[in-house]
């Protein structure tokens, strides 16, 4: 019989790479595996059993506590930060829990536009005291090994890198042209990049991602100024999205230089070398401190609109960082995957402890 994993997350959506694909795709074979998340379910459900957090985000968290501290299972797997509390009051009643931290929790909350400012620095405080708290009593996990100066003990990372195989480089496709893959938020300086495209000269510019309607609206009025045409696609499975980017001009990681971001490594920078994609992106320690001397790669200074510009412009007419970027995708494939041999022990571990 298999030991029983039970997964949570109110706040990712079900198709989360992270969760769904990395994680449970990972220890399906091996583990029982119940997956509770909001909204009407991964589109694969196969190797699980899907558990729907319907309402409102309170409502969801406590239908996520009522599972934790009643459901039954051997060990949960929990990935948002107000899942912490929940947590802990688990772990009170002998159940084995996993934390995986996704991002600098406090360095997020510091920057949220739902809190109001006067509260924020409190809040990312109370996270941090929380995060030191669960490090006692939880299992922690990192999806950054930045993330570590958040603990006082070590514990394992495991990197966001590529899982499965990426298709292969491919010819450019006039009509993807610029590609951005990711969610779509002004913090992720998505805007940014659809002026400096526009401004560029660019004609087409394809986005891959969930985006609100409002948002949406603010980033065509920015294209139809500069005669840009831009196509969303909304959110796409992992396979078909990277389908689409590897016949891209050029990937871009625009990310804005803020303390959520300055020390990860946007997976999306992996997955468009992994296609043979020249990628531009934000030059952010994190960023740098593994891509800066990669075929294909050029790095701009975060937020500036005029070197976003000149780079999107350059990369374009240049098709010899196109071919330098098709000739390191196996290098990046090889060398940055998905460390599912690692997760594999780890949470057998858990068992045996």
């Amino acid at each position: 019989m298999k030991p029983r994993l039970l997964v949570v997350s109110t706040v990712h959506p079900a198709d989360d790479p992270r969760i769904r694909r990395k994680l449970i795709g990972t220890l399906q074979e091996d583990w029982a595996v119940t997956f509770a998340a909001k909204g009407r379910g991964p589109v694969d459900r196969t190797g699980l059993e899907w558990r729907e957090l319907s309402g409102g985000r309170v409502m969801r968290w406590l239908r996520a506590g009522r599972l934790l501290v009643t459901g039954r299972y051997d060990v949960a797997s929990l990935h948002d930060p107000e899942l912490l509390p929940l947590g802990l009051l688990a772990s009170l009643r002998k159940r084995r829990i996993v934390f995986d931290v996704h991002e600098n929790i406090p360095a997020q909350l510091r920057t949220k536009d739902w809190l109001p400012r006067w509260l924020r620095r409190p809040v990312a405080a109370l996270a941090a005291r929380l995060l030191r708290w669960g490090e006692r009593r939880l299992d922690i996990t990192l999806a950054e090994a930045g993330y570590a100066e958040l603990f006082r003990r070590e514990h394992p990372v495991f990197p966001n890198y590529l899982a499965g195989d990426p298709p292969a480089p491919r010819s450019v496709d006039a009509e993807t042209g610029i590609v951005y893959l990711g969610d779509v938020t002004e913090a992720r300086g998505i805007a940014l990049a659809v002026e400096a495209a526009g401004r560029a000269g660019a004609e087409h510019f394809t986005v891959l991602g969930r985006c609100t309607p409002d948002f949406r609206a603010q980033l065509v009025a920015i294209a139809a100024d500069h005669q840009l045409h831009l196509r969303f696609h909304g959110f796409v499975t992992p396979d078909r999205a990277l389908e689409i980017v590897a016949g891209a001009e050029m990937g871009l990681s625009p990310l804005l230089d803020l303390p959520n971001y300055r020390r990860s490594l946007p997976t999306k920078v992996l997955e468009y070398l992994a296609v043979g994609v020249p990628t531009i992106a934000s030059d952010l320690p994190g960023t740098r401190s593994v891509v800066a001397n990669k075929p294909g790669v050029l790095l701009v200074p975060a937020g500036d609109l005029e070197a976003w510009t000149k780079a999107i412009a350059e990369v374009g007419a240049d098709s010899a960082l196109r071919n330098a970027a098709a000739a390191g995708a196996a290098a990046i494939r090889d060398s940055y995957a998905w460390p599912a041999d690692e997760v594999r022990a780890f949470y057998a571990g858990l068992l045996a402890n």
